[in-house]
């Protein structure tokens, strides 16, 4: 049985002989040799530690075979991507940016993921830079670690795989970051050795203890001015979340609510020449107009056509002015809200 979805192929790359390729999807666990031929199938949800049955299985063909390269191919149902802008000043130590910043990135914590990042853009002009950030929670890549660790099994590269279109398949995906000698022996021997000589520099009183002193001083220097630029970086992130927000709100009231001018401009053209605005008042959408007119009742239906107004009503009795015969009148209408 195949984990690869339909119409899914092997990413386009050839394999050494000695080389084992493990494909993970749906918490599903599938290995090939470099032949194709499956040699494990095991279900996290069924095999009580998925670590187990691979790491048996890797040992058991390192005996055969020598030193083996792993090749890891991760189905994109069990990746999260998100695509976030950064300053351009946070580039020489994105990773740790990332890594500080996982929880408001996505529904994780650092500590139960493993990530990458690809720069796709940068814009000069605003200082920015566009990253494709890559997720992967432990549970699903933990097995894997396990297992490599002393079968005689070295981690060769992981690619995450596009099921519906391989051209968006991404390729050396550094996710283990944290283990990029697993499972290597050679460079893990490697290691020992420099761990060891700088052993007897120390031994011999040479003065790598103050080189290091020194490193150690720089670098914890550079964390503190990374951790500013961080909160300077969120800072400036939530100012601009509140600016975008008054913005929208005074754009959202513009075009809902018609301006002073607006309305002085319709009441001229629509009120008759014998009536007369003595006072116009407009407060939350309510439009206050109080004056003389030789025929008040008029004014209602006048108002009303211009299909601007709800509500239009006398707000108080109409009555007469004196001897010049016109009516003094107070009449309310709502504003109505504009259509989305």
């Amino acid at each position: 049985m195949s984990l690869l979805l339909p119409g899914e192929k092997h990413l386009g790359h050839s394999r050494s002989k000695d080389s084992l390729l493990l494909i993970i999807a749906r918490d599903e666990y599938q290995v090939l040799d470099s032949s194709s031929v499956e040699l494990l199938h095991a279900k996290q949800a069924i095999t009580a530690d998925p670590a187990e049955s691979l790491k048996y299985l890797f040992k058991e063909e390192a005996s055969k075979k020598g030193e083996l390269a792993l090749d890891v191919h991760i189905n994109e149902s069990e990746v999260l991507t998100r695509h976030i802008s950064l300053p351009a000043s946070t580039e020489e130590n994105l990773y740790e940016v990332i890594q500080y910043e996982m929880d408001r990135y996505t529904p994780f914590n650092k500590d139960d993921v493993y990530c990458d990042y690809r720069i796709e853009d940068r814009i000069k002009e605003k200082e920015l830079i566009k990253v494709l950030l890559i997720v992967v929670r432990k549970e699903v890549l933990n097995p894997v670690v396990h297992a490599i660790e002393s079968s005689g099994v070295h981690l060769q590269k992981i690619d995450i795989v596009d099921s519906q279109n391989s051209d968006n398949s991404l390729h050396n995906v550094k996710l283990l970051r944290s283990h990029s000698d697993l499972g290597n022996s050679k460079k893990s021997s490697i290691n020992w050795i420099a761990a060891a000589a700088l052993g007897l520099l120390l031994l011999t009183g040479v003065t790598p203890l103050v080189i290091n002193y020194m490193h150690i001083s720089k670098l914890s220097s550079e964390l503190e001015g990374l951790e500013k630029t961080v909160q300077k970086v969120k800072q400036l992130q939530t100012e601009y979340s509140k600016m975008q927000d008054q913005v929208g709100y005074l754009i959202d009231v513009k075009h809902r609510n018609p301006s002073i001018i607006e309305l002085l401009n319709l009441l001229t053209q629509a009120i008759p020449d014998h009536t007369y605005v003595q006072r116009l008042s407009l407060e939350g959408g309510l439009l206050s107009i109080q004056g003389l007119s030789a025929s008040a009742s008029d004014l209602i239906p006048i108002i009303d056509k211009s299909g601007m107004f709800d509500d239009i009503r006398f707000a108080a009795p109409v009555t007469q002015s004196g001897a010049d015969g016109l009516e003094r009148y107070s009449i309310t209408a709502q504003i109505k809200a504009a259509q989305e």
